[in-house]
């Protein structure tokens, strides 16, 4: 844990980390994740800031992970009853405030009492997190609020991405279905696993996927079909036989390398933010879970087969 503060000191985040020597409670682990996250942070916020026009509109899209993330966190702390714990480090890079967040943590008990926070401030993206938490208090059904969110904040991004009509619209337009097409997979194998019925399944696919298609989810009992003929399929061999997070976490590192890729790409179009977000988000995954495996005493192996790979 030393030998990685000590790393931090003399990187880019060495600023980040001698604010939160300063500022932050806890001990090295909490102090090093308040950095990463701090960091991170501002560097996506700079992003947003500098962008122009159309791409900054979009850009807007894909930054709104920020409250994707943070309405997943409140709705899984408030379900498991673990809202009371230790505040987490938020994602402050989306439209609504690190504060907000900070607030609904604090000072909130139930989903009603969320739900009135969100309509109170009244952002599109507040309510959609409202309309999640009426969602999870009316069914008690995380996955089904879960997707409730999900939902609600796509129709917001999809009107977005519609204003334009550009090879920067497209994009985001492939970064929306692929988001799609890693949710349907993700119920799929719920379902698969026996963690929901068949019936409840095909109630919770969502359209407008890039390849995964909800006729052939519903047909469909083998993994390797499912994803046949996909960018997907690259990714099933050496996990066929795992459990399904481990699927859906390939998932994830595919699509986050698809994203950082993008980086290389038109330096005059959204690729080159797209790209940069994503590198920034990828190193904050890798020097968390770096973080917390070394003060959980993980093998070097271990630590290293958890981590995304990524270009510079």
């Amino acid at each position: 844990m030393q030998s990685l503060e000590q790393f931090l000191l003399e990187s880019h985040y060495g600023e980040s980390l001698r604010l939160k020597l300063v500022t932050s409670r806890g001990g090295p682990l909490r102090r090093i994740e308040a950095a990463i996250a701090h960091e991170v942070n501002l560097q996506l916020r700079f992003v947003q800031e500098k962008a122009e026009g159309e791409a900054k509109e979009l850009l807007g899209v894909v930054l709104a992970r920020s409250d994707l993330m943070n309405g997943r966190i409140l709705l899984r702390a408030l379900h498991t009853g673990s809202k009371n714990g230790e505040e987490p480090q938020w994602h402050n890079y989306g439209n609504l405030t690190e504060g907000f967040y900070s607030d609904l943590w604090k000072n909130t008990k139930t989903a009603t009492d969320i739900i009135e926070g969100c309509r109170a401030l009244g952002h599109p993206y507040a309510l959609a997190i409202a309309a999640s938490f009426a969602e999870l208090d009316q069914s008690g059904n995380l996955v089904r609020a879960e997707r409730m969110l999900l939902l609600s904040m796509l129709d917001l991004f999809w009107k977005k991405v519609g204003q334009f009509d550009s090879g920067n619209s497209r994009l985001l337009q492939e970064y929306l279905e692929r988001s799609i097409d890693m949710w349907n997979l993700g119920i799929w194998l719920r379902q698969r696993y026996g963690q929901v019925s068949t019936v409840e399944a095909t109630k919770m696919y969502l359209q407008n996927g890039r390849w995964i298609f909800i006729e052939k989810l519903s047909k469909t009992t083998i993994l390797s079909e499912v994803v046949q003929g996909t960018p997907w399929q690259g990714i099933i061999k050496p996990i066929e036989n795992n459990k399904p997070q481990e699927f859906q976490r390939a998932l994830f590192v595919q699509f986050m390398k698809w994203q950082s890729d993008l980086f290389r790409a038109d330096p005059l179009g959204v690729a080159v933010g797209l790209g940069f977000i994503a590198k920034y988000l990828i190193e904050w995954q890798n020097l968390s879970l770096l973080a917390v495996g070394l003060s959980l005493g993980l093998s070097e192996k271990e630590l290293e087969s958890r981590l995304i790979p990524i270009h510079s």
